[in-house]
């Protein structure tokens, strides 16, 4: 068994599942085939409790003779925490960033929390409120922070601290945009990246879109009742199409709560309201300056905004 030589660590909703689910179709590339949930090893403490050999073990034990070995976890880019522990183990990994416009990477971040049914809030109030809620997690949501919207897209100060412990030498920023609309450039990067051949002859993944909830309310009354595992792995199941309510019902009571979730979930991405755009143009662009000035030599991509 070996550890991994590189980490797509990044950025949450902004294409590291379709990224990932392509370069597993390479032939000298190894990606752990179980997609969800992401190892995290580096970001939750009592993942990072078990140690090295046991996350060596759980994600790397069918590693064959691929010679780039790694795994997706699109929280390491957010947590400090993280860029310290893989420093300390892994100091001459490969870093890729999957770098998304920052307001709609927001936006998705936010519709991911409410199909997980961890959201009653609007957006508006989501993001009134965001400061609040992450000061006062608390147990489990204190490390985890899934209302933590627009932290997770403050790419400037981020990378300003993973600078402290890599060099630009082992970190390679790819535009979401440019990986979905020029796959063909970025992927060839990527592997030069990595020291591979050229992917030239792919697969494209299904789309990897968040569903959209009709009422957050049934939402996180059928996660309760139904328990988090089942609960995700009914959403992927619609989300994926290969949905049967029979494969996860038990009896006639459970299989109506399934119902009820699978009939809130519609496959229409709504768009991000005009007001909250413009809110969070403001709140990032400082951020948005760091970034492009810290980068400006090592990416392929203008501002967002």
């Amino acid at each position: 068994m070996v550890l991994p030589n590189f980490l797509i660590a990044g950025a949450a909703a902004s294409g590291t599942s379709f990224l990932s689910s392509i370069l597993m179709q390479h032939t000298d590339i190894y990606l752990p085939k179980e997609m969800r949930p992401e190892p995290h090893f580096f970001y939750y403490s009592d993942k990072y409790a078990h140690g090295v050999e046991w996350y060596k073990k759980k994600w790397f034990s069918d590693v064959k003779k691929q010679s780039a070995v790694g795994e997706r976890s699109s929280s390491y880019l957010y947590h400090k925490e993280s860029a310290k522990r893989i420093s300390q183990n892994l100091p001459n990994i490969r870093l890729i960033f999957v770098l998304r416009n920052p307001i709609e990477r927001t936006w998705a971040n936010y519709r991911y929390t409410v199909l997980s049914g961890l959201e009653d809030l609007s957006f508006t109030d989501a993001l009134e409120t965001e400061s609040h809620r992450v000061k006062n997690a608390s147990g489990i949501w204190k490390e985890v922070q899934p209302h933590d919207y627009t932290g997770r897209g403050l790419y400037g100060e981020q990378l300003e601290f993973y600078l402290n412990f890599f060099s630009w030498s082992q970190i390679l920023i790819i535009n979401s945009e440019k990986l979905s609309s020029e796959t063909q450039i970025q992927l060839d990067r990527i592997t030069n990246f990595l020291g591979v051949k050229n992917l030239e002859q792919f697969e494209y993944p299904p789309a990897f879109t968040s569903l959209s909830i009709l009422n957050k309310d049934v939402q996180i009354k059928c996660r309760k009742l139904l328990g988090a595992n089942k609960f995700n792995c009914i959403v992927e199941a619609v989300r994926r199409k290969e949905f049967n309510v029979d494969d996860f019902s038990e009896d006639n009571k459970e299989k109506k709560v399934i119902k009820s979730l699978s009939n809130n979930m519609v496959n229409e991405k709504y768009k991000i309201p005009e007001k909250n755009y413009e809110w969070l143009a403001d709140f990032f662009r400082k951020d948005q300056d760091k970034f492009f000035n810290i980068s400006k030599n090592y990416i392929d991509f203008k501002r967002w905004f």
